[in-house]
């Protein structure tokens, strides 16, 4: 049907801020009924689900691999029925290290990292979308001048002729123009399999020389699969720099040299609700991280995603340029780029 409703129009419904609902049968019709804890957007025609526990929804998926699952508006309120095919499970790669990623930033605050973990993530065709009846509330209206706002931090990224006003620059952008008030970046020292702090905004102290090691967190995750990491909720006010310095400490030993930065606080909030990593990337090497939080839920939604990588390309080709430059005044310490 012409009208029906498709994956992109539905976004909303798959940002994890509600659980769906998923429905399975075994080969002889019998139902069960299962919440599910993601449902993500993976292109036009699939969505990815998290597969946790080889539980009763498993088998009956790989018996049988058609399902139904009912996703909700967190806005609107309004429901939704995908109909799926299941193609294959993938456990590695962007997706999958995304929506592990995710998982982790929840469950590590509850004390439930392991029994969280993601086995894989089940990619199924979408087949047809249904719009339930029912009562709804008015749609937001429509986000507009995206566009003419990433132009204008192109812009700005341009005119920088030194590394220090780059990178500010970049940050102010952030805050003037999109309104994000809490930001860094961070670069990569490949040799020490460590990124570090070397500018932020909004913070009570710059954090400038912290440490997070390669996988640990949103942000290390983005930084090992090179991939954008979201979490557009932390139901119970999750302490995510709490956590980082927690790991960091539990993997010190009395004869570990001293890391650079460790006695630096790290410049995170202390009650985030929304979190972005995006990898920082440059002729397919890693030079670092661009992170931006919010204490407000569902803060950042795909759309300021897409935007930040736009913004995350240029803001790496352009520290990769001045720091090359014969005429660098600046440079920034001890970088080292991950191959491609």
């Amino acid at each position: 049907m012409s009208d029906a409703p498709s994956l992109h129009t539905i976004r909303p419904c798959l940002e994890g801020a509600i659980p769906a609902v998923m429905a399975t049968c075994d080969p002889d019709g019998t139902p069960n009924v299962a919440y599910i804890s993601q449902v993500v957007y993976v292109d036009a025609a699939h969505v990815a689900l998290s597969f946790q526990f080889f539980n009763k929804t498993r088998q009956n998926i790989l018996r049988n691999p058609r399902a139904s699952v009912l996703v909700l508006d967190p806005v609107t309120a309004h429901f939704y029925r995908l109909h799926l095919l299941y193609e294959r499970t993938e456990d590695s790669g962007p997706v999958f290290e995304s929506m592990r990623a995710q998982l982790a930033g929840i469950a590590s605050h509850e004390g439930m990292a392991e029994v969280f973990e993601l086995k894989g993530a089940d990619i199924y065709a979408v087949e047809r979308i249904e719009s339930v009846a029912g009562e709804g509330l008015p749609a937001p209206a429509p986000r507009s001048g995206l566009l003419h706002t990433l132009r204008l931090c192109s812009e700005s990224i341009a005119r920088c002729t030194g590394l220090d006003e780059l990178l500010q620059g970049a940050l102010q952008g952030l805050q003037d123009k999109l309104g994000i008030e809490h930001a860094m970046v961070l670069m990569l020292d490949a040799s020490a399999q460590q990124l570090y702090t070397v500018a932020s905004c909004g913070y009570a102290t710059s954090g400038v020389g912290s440490e997070i090691r390669l996988g640990q967190g949103v942000i290390g995750m983005a930084a090992r699969e090179r991939t954008p990491v979201r979490i557009s909720h932390m139901t119970h006010a999750a302490l995510y720099s709490h956590a980082i310095r927690e790991s960091m400490d539990a993997h010190a030993t009395p004869d570990a040299p001293a890391l650079r930065g460790l006695d630096i606080p790290y410049p995170g909030l202390p009650e985030p609700h929304s979190q972005v990593a995006v990898p920082l990337l440059s002729a397919g090497r890693l030079l670092g991280v661009l992170f931006a939080e919010s204490p407000q839920d569902m803060r950042f939604g795909f759309e300021d995603e897409d935007l930040l990588v736009a913004m995350a390309g240029q803001l790496a080709a352009a520290i990769d340029l001045l720091q090359a430059s014969p005429d660098a005044t600046d440079p920034l310490p001890a970088i080292s780029a991950a191959p491609p």
